[in-house]
């Protein structure tokens, strides 16, 4: 049965607007409380490409969604998630995303700030990232998210985050003037 015109383009909009629908970055509150403060602790990156990299990210978080945790979709990239990324290549890794105080590269355990890690956190499903030393460069897309039952949960009060995401604000202000 052919399908009427009207219908088709219905459908393409509906993939287009699931494709689209994390175009940016998002984080669960707890989720970017906890990589800030990693992010404003971490003062003694001596590889300046990972001190490239975290800066890369904290503008990044500037720029994110931040919502309540319970609301994050299911293939948003968060602390806890499990995640098979896949080269053009067909390369293809499966890791955690942990705080830095879990890291365990043997047990596949990567660090939210760790240069992969923080390429991709916050990113969903789908999204590629560019990774890799100078000349060695790969692009790896999030094939797969996986959100484990452990979760980060901060208690803080609620002043204390509107204060954390207003300076955010105050300082996205300000690179953009």
């Amino acid at each position: 049965m052919k399908q009427r015109p009207f219908v088709r383009i219905a459908r393409r909009i509906i993939q287009k607007r699931e494709i689209m629908k994390h175009s940016n970055l998002m984080f669960g509150k707890d989720n970017f409380v906890m990589v800030k403060y990693y992010l404003e602790t971490n003062e003694t990156i001596e590889d300046y490409r990972h001190h490239d990299t975290l800066k890369l990210l904290d503008y990044n978080m500037l720029r994110a969604s931040v919502v309540e945790t319970e609301v994050v979709p299911a293939d948003v990239v968060q602390i806890y998630s499990t995640i098979r990324v896949r080269s053009k290549s067909g390369w293809a890794k499966t890791f955690e995303l942990v705080p830095p105080y879990e890291e365990n590269n043997k047990n596949n355990r990567i660090s939210a700030i760790s240069s992969l890690g923080a390429k991709i956190i916050g990113l969903s499903q789908g999204h590629t990232i560019q990774h890799g030393l100078p000349g060695d460069i790969v692009s790896l897309t999030i094939e797969k998210v996986v959100q484990n039952k452990k979760r980060v949960k901060l208690d803080i009060p609620k002043e204390t985050f509107e204060e954390i995401l207003s300076n955010r604000k105050k300082n996205l202000l300000a690179l953009t003037i």
